[in-house]
């Protein structure tokens, strides 16, 4: 687990190299494979959701493609707080797992196929996977 500090000035402060960074850095902790903790410098607040939060507008404010269209932020929305949360969020997390883990299947000359369909081989991976 990578330690972070934000600070009241908003910079956030990284505890392993000594040395400030931006969000873009921390995306690339996080694509590396580490987990990150963010705590508030004076409170000690674990503020680490609403770090990952705004690293993941940053990304989706630049992509042509976003990951969380406004169709799936209104779902999530009407998930939120509600008696299925719990469901809800465990069952985003293991298909989130599953697609980490079938990374090599979803990349390179699969998708270029001109027939592929992401959903359908999410479909069939789905079947191998619960046999």
């Amino acid at each position: 687990m990578r330690e972070f500090r934000k600070y009241p000035n908003r910079r956030i402060y990284d505890l392993e190299n000594s040395r400030y960074v931006n969000l873009e850095e921390l995306a690339k902790v996080i694509r590396n494979g580490q987990n990150i903790q963010v705590k508030k410098a004076d409170t000690e607040e674990d503020i680490t959701q609403t770090i990952l939060l705004q690293i993941l507008t940053e990304i989706e404010k630049d992509d042509s493609s976003p990951l969380l269209t406004n169709l799936a932020l209104e779902q999530l929305i009407r998930f939120a707080g509600n008696p299925y949360t719990r469901f809800a969020s465990q069952f985003l997390e293991q298909n989130l797992k599953f697609l980490d883990s079938q990374k090599s299947f979803f990349s390179g000359e699969t998708m270029e196929a001109p027939n592929f369909s992401p959903f359908k081989a999410f479909q069939d991976s789905m079947k191998y996977w619960t046999k």
